[in-house]
């Protein structure tokens, strides 16, 4: 759909510089006879309003190739060429414009071609405008649950605190060292039997 409107726009220049160049000749009557059509009048009046359309043209043109200015340039153009043929038109039915030869041919062509401009180029930056809108809250939402999502935690920062160094626990062997003494039975006396406690001590 844009790559239509930035046409349409291109071909809207074309016609605006023609004539933006054709009512700067404004002065010059035998190029108005010729093609019979009505002339300006005064001619200065003529010359403003080309200068106008030339300077529209230009603007036009960026806008066929800047997709920043596409749609409100567009928008814009269309509700002026909707203008413009809906005053030729008028002019030509209702106020009775003077025309000749080829002057009704030039004239109800050039309404039409300025309202198929406005027919497409309203609608279509309009639709344009609107995709571009979902495409930039579709981008946000997706920035917004990019944001939510759990992302990898940083790695934790070691803190200035003193390390304590373990030493291994060597455990002595037994009789090396206090609470490690081994504890012996007492070994049971001879107890005398009892042919020699009948004996007598003295003998």
């Amino acid at each position: 759909m844009k790559v239509l409107l930035r046409a349409v726009l291109f071909f809207d220049a074309l016609v605006d510089l023609l004539l933006g160049i054709l009512l700067l000749m404004s002065p010059f009557t035998t190029l108005y006879a010729a093609l019979q059509l009505p002339q300006p009048q005064p001619a200065l009046f003529g010359q403003l309003l080309g200068v106008a359309l030339v300077g529209l043209s230009v603007l036009l043109w960026q806008a066929a190739f800047n997709g920043q200015l596409t749609v409100p340039v567009a928008r814009t153009a269309g509700y002026v060429n909707l203008a413009s043929a809906v005053l030729i038109i008028g002019w030509m039915v209702f106020l009775e414009l003077p025309l000749e030869g080829a002057g009704k041919i030039w004239l109800p062509t050039m309404a039409v071609v300025l309202l198929f401009f406005a027919v497409v180029q309203i609608p279509a930056a309009k639709r344009v405008r609107v995709r571009e809108q979902q495409r930039k809250m579709e981008r946000a939402l997706q920035e917004q649950e990019s944001r939510k999502e759990p992302g990898v935690a940083p790695a934790a920062r070691p803190m200035n605190t003193p390390e304590y160094r373990r030493e291994p626990v060597i455990t002595p062997p037994p009789g090396y060292g206090p609470g490690t003494e081994v504890v012996t039975e007492p070994i049971p006396e001879d107890t005398p039997s009892a042919h020699h406690a009948r004996q007598n001590p003295h003998s």
